[in-house]
């Protein structure tokens, strides 16, 4: 389930019950452990002290698209040349806690959009939503597209610890329509040819911008 290079988002909370959330790579696994990379605070882009007996939610993205999450807490560390952390895992305690095709967030990137054929010039705009099987863009004052035109996409993705990927696809154009209150239009588009690497890594910021807006949501009502 768990593979090399897997994405951990790991959870806990201090003393005033604030939750902190730290990402991190799965770098090895044997038996039940699994070693990871020393975790970032993605807020401050940081590491942590960890001590021994610390315990954490995890969450990371299936390769069936789903999100899993399991109670873990760390046994030990490891000094090689790059340290780690050792995390205990059972497989058999994972919980899947949501089904889902491709969910989709709201989300302001930077993406330039270019014509292959260069019938269109290339402009650049911002998203309006993101998924991993697709987007929507703020479509720029007369321009004019046809459904299922093709389009090469360079989307700036910025993570939750201010790393950038920039990710390079082709998508098409589904359809057009009005964004009433803004009085603008909207362009949605699929991803027709996209490295699995950088479909994950969307995915990976869906999955993370959607517990950000689900924590301040129980945040809101308590």
């Amino acid at each position: 389930m768990i593979k090399i290079g897997t994405i951990l988002t790991l959870e806990t909370s201090d003393d005033d019950e604030e939750i902190k959330r730290f990402r991190c790579r799965v770098v090895e696994q044997k038996g039940s452990s699994l070693y990871i990379d020393y975790p970032i605070n993605t807020q401050t882009g940081r590491t942590d002290f960890f001590p021994k007996g610390t315990f954490l939610f995890a969450y990371f993205v299936g390769s069936d698209q789903s999100i899993y999450k399991f109670y873990t807490e760390i046994i030990d560390r490891k000094r090689e040349k790059v340290p780690m952390l050792m995390l205990r895992f059972d497989q058999n305690k994972l919980k899947k806690i949501q089904r889902r095709e491709y969910v989709r967030v709201d989300a302001s990137l930077d993406v330039s959009i270019s014509d292959p054929e260069g019938k269109l010039e290339t402009f650049t705009t911002v998203t309006k939503d993101i998924s991993g099987g697709g987007l929507a863009v703020v479509l720029p004052e007369n321009i004019e597209i046809k459904s299922g035109t093709p389009f090469d996409l360079v989307i700036v993705l910025r993570t939750k610890d201010k790393d950038i990927d920039y990710i390079f696809t082709r998508a098409e154009s589904i359809r057009i329509f009005e964004l009433t209150k803004e009085a603008k239009q909207l362009l949605s588009m699929k991803f027709v040819d996209i490295y699995e690497q950088d479909r994950q890594h969307i995915i990976q910021y869906c999955f993370e911008t959607q517990l950000k807006e689900r924590r301040q949501a129980l945040e809101n009502k308590n």
